[in-house]
């Protein structure tokens, strides 16, 4: 290891410490997405891997990775232009964030199983501390679902009184593999953009989960879900938007797809934005199981339980519950834009590559963010100060208020 990268190691050690200070204000870990440790616990083991690294003991450390990432080029980035879509490649990846993918692996199975089984039906949420912190949460039920309306409670964002109508909507569905609700960590990342984006209301989606409400269950449902918030939003006067990670990003783009097929007259959201989407439920790509290892977090046994509970007794082609079987082209009549995050160190990512291609091919717009070797749903990890998912973070918001 190059005494840069050592130097780099031992500030973040540093970090981490001045993490354990302020823990009462940091969002506690996600079962779904996030490590287990606590901060002694990860200042331990990054401390571990420094000198395990230094002295050459580290096996999962080969010579390959340690020349990419000394390599000038490992934190490059670019914005390649399409025909329709602004693309926007990154390939760096920090020593925090390569340590913690090694330290966190072997847990991986831990950290994404279910904590228990919800009953059928909306289940109903509390919010993390932090999010209520930040915001105002008003809970309300549409349609017989459980919605959580964020809104700041100070920030720059509400200078002319936090009472002003807001002027753009984001419905955000949570991932969790269709049988979890949203983690501490989306509420915080709820929170930040309703503090960091101008007039914006994000509102948090309590779906129903499976395997007590599998798709085949709960789809009528939540399509008049949809109508009803879409037309809401039209006579509010409210930009009208999409978000969604991993299973959340499955659930937005089928529902827009599956309500534009029976009816392209309809009003349809201005924009989709997903994070590391579920595009092909199937998960018959063979590049599935070549990625399995490097994948710090997902495995390939739970993508497929978790995608077989969710489609039940619907085939895995339906395009109601995988999206790179839809119609795209609707999205580019009714002028929908899509964007999107994923990192290539998850396994799912090749599905949502083909994905994104086939948008570009139908002349869906939308923009980006690609970023080699970083793990699902990266962004979402950005209140654990890991430098690719700030920077993420930082895209995403920018984003939103230009959308």
């Amino acid at each position: 290891m190059s005494g840069r990268h050592l130097a780099s190691t031992c500030s973040w050690i540093e970090t981490i410490k001045t993490i354990d200070s302020y823990a009462s204000t940091m969002p506690s870990p996600s079962s779904e997405i996030w490590v287990v440790y606590s901060c002694e616990r990860l200042q331990q083991c990054l401390t571990f891997s420094l000198l395990a690294s230094t002295i050459g003991k580290m096996t999962s450390l080969d010579d390959k990775e340690a020349a990419i990432m000394d390599s000038p080029a490992s934190s490059s980035q670019q914005s390649t232009p399409t025909s329709t879509m602004l693309v926007d490649h990154r390939t760096n990846r920090s020593i925090p964030t390569f340590l913690l993918h090694h330290l966190i692996r072997p847990f991986g199975a831990k950290l994404i199983s279910p904590g228990k089984t919800f009953p059928a039906g909306s289940p109903r949420l509390t919010a993390h501390n932090t999010a209520k912190r930040r915001c105002h949460i008003q809970e309300r039920v549409v349609e017989g679902m459980y919605l959580y309306d964020l809104r700041p409670k100070k920030s720059a964002n509400s200078d002319r009184g936090r009472n002003e109508k807001r002027k753009k909507r984001i419905y955000y569905f949570a991932g969790g593999g269709w049988q979890m609700p949203a983690s501490s960590d989306h509420w915080v990342f709820c929170a930040a953009i309703a503090n960091e984006v101008p007039n914006t209301t994000v509102t948090v989606v309590s779906y129903p989960l499976a395997p007590n409400s599998p798709a085949p269950v709960c789809f009528g449902a939540l399509t008049k879900l949809y109508r009803k918030l879409l037309q809401d939003a039209t006579e509010a006067g409210e930009e009208f938007l999409l978000a969604g990670d991993s299973a959340g990003g499955n659930i937005v783009l089928c529902l827009t797809l599956a309500a534009l097929k029976e009816d392209e007259s309809l009003p349809a959201p201005k924009a989709i934005l997903v994070l590391s989407p579920s595009c092909d439920l199937s998960r018959d790509n063979p590049a599935i199981e070549e990625l399995e290892q490097y994948d710090p977090i997902l495995r390939v046994w739970f993508v497929k339980d978790s995608a077989a509970k969710w489609r039940g007794e619907w085939d895995a082609a339906d395009p109601r519950v995988t999206p790179l079987h839809a119609d795209v082209s609707l999205l580019a009549r009714k002028g929908v834009h899509v964007h999107g995050v994923f990192g290539r160190y998850d396994i799912l990512s090749p599905d949502v590559t083909l994905f994104q291609e086939k948008l570009e091919q139908a002349g869906v717009t939308g923009e980006w963010l690609i970023w080699e070797k970083q793990m699902h749903v990266f962004p979402l990890a950005w209140p654990y100060l890991l430098p690719e998912s700030i920077a993420a973070k930082k895209w995403i918001i920018d984003l939103l208020k230009r959308s």
